[in-house]
């Protein structure tokens, strides 16, 4: 009879363990939707940014090359080739939530060295010795 109650038992547990686990196995997003949400206004408004300075970078740079300017755009172009990859294929119409998960972390991964790279791009852009030089 004892033996009997420990294979009940021990099915009990494993049929309760198959129904409960579901219900904790709940896959969130990690970052949360209010973070989520942020992170995407941060990345597009680093993507805005670096437009706007590689936009300045070939209007000042039309008459003759400024190899400091030159440099720093390169520099954040290729620190920002991940976000950049990103939105393309996102305006190009490809389904936004079919992005592969892969892409999105290279891009979450590489955010940071993009913003500081378009940030050194843009004090460059600030100042006047540079311009012609």
């Amino acid at each position: 009879m004892l033996l009997f109650n420990q294979k009940v038992i021990k099915f009990s547990v494993i049929i309760t363990s198959f129904v409960l686990f579901p219900g904790c196995a709940f896959i969130q997003e990690p970052l949360g939707q209010k973070n989520i949400a942020q992170l995407s206004q941060h990345a597009e408004s680093i993507f805005r940014r670096q437009n706007i300075a590689s936009s300045q970078v070939i209007i000042l740079t039309m008459d003759e090359e400024n190899s400091v300017l030159s440099a720093a755009e390169l520099t954040m172009q290729e620190a920002c080739a991940a976000l950049n990859a990103y939105v393309i294929r996102a305006i190009s119409g490809d389904d936004f939530l079919m992005l592969d998960f892969l892409a999105q972390q290279r891009v979450i991964s590489t955010l940071d060295d993009c913003d500081a790279a378009t940030k050194k791009l843009e004090l460059l852009l600030q100042r006047p010795i540079l311009i012609g030089g």
